[in-house]
């Protein structure tokens, strides 16, 4: 859904056990079809009154329906997380640079305190990956670390780059740095074989903001591969979701989307979380990847790829929403119908 969660108190969410997807007693086979289209969707149900949620791990093909521009579309794959159907991930641990700002401006709220992260990366599947990714507001961009099976490699890389030295620069430059970043990532995504399902984890306090027109065209990369955008921050820098979309005139900030990271989760089906207490990182991450190991991917053939942005709606049928009348799905409400690479 469009909108990005933030949740200030984590240890009210109800993690469930931490399922390792992919770690089967023999290597999976995914599927791999040019003209099918895979919808990746979380699905959650919503205790009334509470700040809590679980996730629903026992829903079937026939409860689900799925919308391309209105229209709805015969389902001609479905695979299930839970059975270790779904793809592996690829989760790219991305930081901005150090730039003299207070902790939560930008990253460095989480220098010296990656190792809090370490209990939840043990429970990355075995084909998953882990890489790291950062940008500076003097233009640089970096693919730090490939994606690999070392989760202690990937965490001292990113204390690394967060020890480096302060950089200086302007907005303008650091925009098009965050941009140029997530398509090295995408890159990589479509070079890599087998291809897993990108995961950019922001570790960022979501201070940026850029044109809408380049803002939609990341959007649209994301979609076209799949990816999923999610967000983690300590809070300093408190999100307003009615200062996100465009301002109306001239001057600094006009025709802007802010919140970047914000805005590309509720684009891509991710979340942002925040939490004061960085012992909450690790519950943090545990969610974010059991939602991912345990989501569901739905596959139909679109009718034509036209290679334009169609609205998709995934829902439950009106016998599932009597079964789960609090069930929540999650997933991109837009797709870019492409023959995959």
């Amino acid at each position: 859904m469009r909108a990005a969660l933030l949740v200030s108190a984590l240890a009210v969410l109800t993690l469930l056990p931490i399922v390792q997807a992919q770690e089967h007693s023999t290597t999976p086979v995914f599927r791999i079809d040019s003209s099918l289209t895979l919808v990746d969707v979380i699905a959650e149900n919503r205790k009334t009154g509470l700040r809590t949620r679980e996730l629903l791990t026992t829903l079937k093909q026939e409860d689900f329906q799925i919308f391309d521009n209105g229209r709805e579309m015969p389902i001609e794959s479905f695979d299930i997380g839970a059975e270790y159907t779904t793809r592996p991930i690829a989760l790219w641990l991305i930081v901005r640079c150090d730039q003299k700002k207070p902790l939560g401006f930008h990253s460095m709220f989480m220098r010296g305190k990656t190792q809090f992260l370490k209990p939840a990366l043990e429970h990355l599947g075995a084909n998953d990956s882990i890489g790291v990714a950062h940008w500076c507001d003097d233009g640089n961009a970096e693919l730090d670390l490939l994606p690999e099976h070392d989760s202690d490699a990937a965490l001292a890389k990113v204390e690394e780059v967060l020890s480096e030295k302060p950089i200086t620069g302007k907005n303008r430059p650091g925009e098009l740095a965050m941009q140029g970043m997530i398509r090295m990532v995408l890159k990589n995504t479509h070079e890599t074989v087998p291809q897993r399902l990108p995961i950019f984890l922001f570790l960022y306090g979501d201070h940026c903001a850029t044109y809408v027109a380049e803002a939609n065209s990341i959007v649209t990369d994301l979609l076209e591969t799949s990816g999923m955008v999610y967000g983690m921050n300590d809070g300093a820098w408190p999100f307003d979701p009615h200062r996100m979309m465009p301002a109306i005139g001239v001057g600094p900030g006009a025709g802007q989307i802010s919140y970047l990271v914000h805005y590309y989760s509720g684009e891509t089906g991710g979340e942002v979380y925040s939490t004061v207490d960085p012992k909450l990182y690790s519950a943090a991450l545990d969610y974010i990847l059991t939602q991912l190991h345990l989501r569901y991917t739905i596959g139909f053939k679109p009718l034509d790829l036209d290679g334009k942005r169609h609205s998709l709606t995934v829902q439950l049928t009106p016998e599932a929403r009597k079964r789960f009348p609090s069930a929540e799905l999650r997933f991109r409400p837009e797709y870019v119908p492409v023959a995959n690479r």
